[in-house]
């Protein structure tokens, strides 16, 4: 689903689909062969492996604090403001 940049959901749909490129595009100490999984994301991040779910996925428009977002960020080894980037995925 595309939001436009005028609709709240699209800032939702941005942030999930950045989270989901790092998680699986990543070179942090916890990855191996470049991916971290949901679960894996979940247990080093403190958080439920359903809130990543839904946060990944853009059929749920899942909220979440600034902390839930920076606990994923630390974890990715990822500056937090790369979620917000368009980078048309």
């Amino acid at each position: 689903m595309k939001f436009s940049p005028e609709d709240d959901r699209y800032i939702y749909e941005l942030i999930s689909k950045n989270i989901k490129y790092f998680r699986l595009h990543n070179n942090s100490k916890y990855s191996s062969y470049g991916k971290i999984t949901q679960e894996q994301l979940a247990e080093k991040a403190d958080l439920s492996h359903s809130l990543i779910s839904n946060i990944e996925s853009v059929k749920v428009q899942q909220s979440f604090s600034i902390a839930v977002l920076y606990r994923i960020a630390r974890v990715l080894e990822v500056d937090i403001r790369e979620f917000f980037v368009n980078r048309g995925l």
